[in-house]
């Protein structure tokens, strides 16, 4: 359902920023259900980084209706800056997962 377009470090390397094209709307609506918690895995250490909830906007990530060929995002906290350049990584969202991506 999706293509992976970047998964790059952000906000001083405080933030992981990973965008998504969809491809098939119906195959990349389990990205868009807001039960479905984000998970980046950083593959060296086991530690599992989310997707940080503001109390005015709410999760840094799309969940609108998935449309084809538009690109959307979601921020991964990285504390302590954990993830680096060159790290690989694994995102989940529900039962949807990408491993060995590479950090920008």
């Amino acid at each position: 359902g999706i293509e992976v377009a970047s998964l790059r470090l952000t906000a001083h390397k405080h933030m992981i920023d990973f965008r998504y094209r969809v491809l098939d709307p119906v195959k990349a609506r389990e990205l868009f259900v807001r039960q479905n918690k984000p998970a980046l895995t950083h593959q060296e250490t086991g530690k599992v980084l989310t997707v940080p909830e503001t109390a005015k906007v709410g999760p840094l990530r799309n969940s609108n209706e998935p449309k084809q060929g538009k690109i959307y995002w979601m921020f991964f906290g990285n504390a302590g800056n954990l993830v680096k350049a060159g790290d690989k990584v694994t995102v989940t969202i529900g039962d949807f997962q990408v491993e060995d991506l590479t950090v920008e």
